[in-house]
């Protein structure tokens, strides 16, 4: 929802440079930084002051925000074109749907995780008489990331317990990855499917059934395998038996699903105590969000920052840039949660959006980036937001590697900011080429540490906040109907039936041999 006033502001700003903002003196930099569940967001080199944080706090308000907040966290319908709620924060105590049917499901499936995984955790599930070494989940989108993600975040604090492999992609070399070496005896595979029959889980799984089948035998290669499913009866056809398949409800989103039983592998493999930290840490950040004020929420001052850059600053897209090897993987999972929540065009009512919709998301992990893509942020024509992600504690660290990583996070913060400028004078033939415009839009997002209680917080934060986006774009954030076209296209392909197809992909198809003339 952005009004003529809010437009006025992005003119108006327009003549500020960034600098003056951010060294403007006044409360606009205690306005501008934000704690909450042991995760600071940091958004003064933002070109934003607070006369337009309120005017996009009060255009908050008129979209009516609050409401939308109170009926997400009661229960309600929020996502009315597949006539659902959005329950995953139940996994973590925070949705309010306390005695009825949703949280009796939640709380039934989370003692029937932990208990198999402590189970075969313990050596106690060993359906070839070995216990379980390598826990291999197979799974696409958010079936595949989260865990994928929370596995390599939270690395340095796993215990003793089964290696985790994922599988993901259709490509056998993927599969043919996760078993090297292992022995089939001590392999448990998990299949991540709601509807058990997307067509990549589904293959995947059948390849690894028949792998099995081939090592130990047909008739011991099901005792193999778990599952996460809406779909008992089809897991059970594939050979699952009922104990092993736990329940992932319609109601739970894939890229918001991590919390649910499709973090199985999580509970196997780091443990179910961690995990519930894991949980605990965006139950802190539900908890925040829930009751702080517009003006004093974390998460709806980096939504509305994104609204602003997006729709009002024209920004099309922006880069996340972890200061952590652990968190190699977020900006992954950061693009699937808001691109395919926000990357719609319509509003919920079904006109077109009068806003451009969510922004694309991309990065990866500094410092590497710097040496790839960062010339492009410094010294190409597009102005990219930049929301760098770190650890607090390595600013004051003893370890001088951590201490340099710091710095080099805030140094492009820094550069971003100022850019540089060298005088023709001084260097005529080189001074446009090492000339750097500045004036480039960051946050600063800091952990307390990284442990399996902050990532909770942050990766919750972001679901909040594209929340947030979703209500000022008025979009439904929990559908994905673009996703479903390339799904009815390649059964197509694959069962032959192309005529209505364009010449160009017959043509494709008929030279690849793929499909006969």
């Amino acid at each position: 929802m952005l009004t003529p006033d809010l437009l006025q502001h992005a003119d108006r700003l327009k003549g500020e440079t960034l600098r003056a903002l951010a060294d403007a003196a006044g409360d606009r930099a205690n306005r501008m930084i934000r704690r909450a569940a042991g995760v600071e967001f940091d958004a003064t080199k933002q070109r934003l002051d607070t006369v337009t944080l309120d005017a996009l706090i009060d255009a908050a308000r008129k979209a009516g925000l609050e409401e939308k907040r109170e009926k997400l966290l009661s229960g309600g319908i929020v996502n009315p074109t597949e006539g659902r709620p959005a329950l995953h924060m139940a996994y973590r105590q925070g949705a309010r749907i306390s005695g009825s049917q949703e949280a009796e499901l939640v709380e039934r499936t989370q003692a029937q995780t932990r208990a198999f995984a402590e189970q075969v955790r313990s050596g106690a599930y060993a359906p070839s008489g070995k216990p379980i070494e390598r826990v291999v989940n197979i799974g696409i989108g958010g079936s595949d990331l989260g865990p994928r993600l929370i596995a390599d975040a939270l690395a340095d604090h796993t215990g003793s317990g089964p290696q985790m492999r994922f599988v993901a992609s259709l490509d056998p070399s993927d599969l043919q990855h996760a078993v090297a070496g292992a022995d089939p005896e001590t392999v448990l595979f998990i299949v991540a499917s709601k509807s058990f029959s997307t067509q990549e889980t589904l293959m995947s799984g059948e390849a690894a059934r028949d792998w099995l089948a081939g090592k130990i035998g047909p008739e011991r290669a099901g005792a193999h395998f778990a599952a996460a499913s809406a779909a008992p009866d089809k897991a059970r056809a594939f050979g699952i038996d009922p104990d092993r398949v736990f329940d992932f409800p319609d109601w739970v989103g894939g890229r918001y699903s991590v919390w649910s039983a499709v973090g199985l592998a999580l509970e196997i493999g780091q443990g179910p105590d961690l995990f519930a930290d894991f949980r605990a840490g965006a139950r802190d950040m539900d908890s925040h969000f829930a009751v702080a004020p517009l003006e004093d929420n974390l998460p709806v001052l980096k939504g509305l920052v994104d609204v602003w850059n997006r729709a009002a600053l024209g920004y099309p897209s922006r880069c996340v840039a972890a200061y952590s090897a652990r968190l190699g993987k977020l900006a992954d999972y950061f693009q699937q949660l808001e691109m395919e929540s926000l990357g719609k065009s319509v509003t919920i009512a079904g006109h077109p959006g009068p806003t451009p919709g969510g922004a694309l998301v991309w990065g990866g992990s500094g410092t590497e980036i710097q040496h790839s893509f960062f010339q492009w942020l410094h010294q190409g024509k597009d102005v990219v937001p930049v929301d760098f992600i770190g650890i607090a504690r390595h600013f004051a660290s003893d370890n001088p590697r951590e201490r340099a990583l710091a710095a080099n996070m805030a140094a492009q913060g820094a550069a971003l900011l100022d850019g540089r400028r060298i005088d023709p004078a001084v260097e005529p033939a080189l001074a446009s080429h090492k000339s750097m415009p500045g004036g480039r839009p960051s946050a600063t997002i800091l952990l307390d540490d990284l442990t399996p209680r902050t990532l909770g917080a942050l990766i919750a934060l972001q679901e909040h906040k594209v929340f947030v986006e979703s209500v000022m774009y008025d979009i439904n954030p929990f559908d994905q109907w673009g996703v479903e076209l390339g799904k009815v296209l390649t059964k197509g392909i694959l069962d032959g039936d192309i005529s209505e197809y364009d010449a160009s992909t017959k043509a494709l198809l008929a030279r690849t041999g793929l499909i006969g003339d």
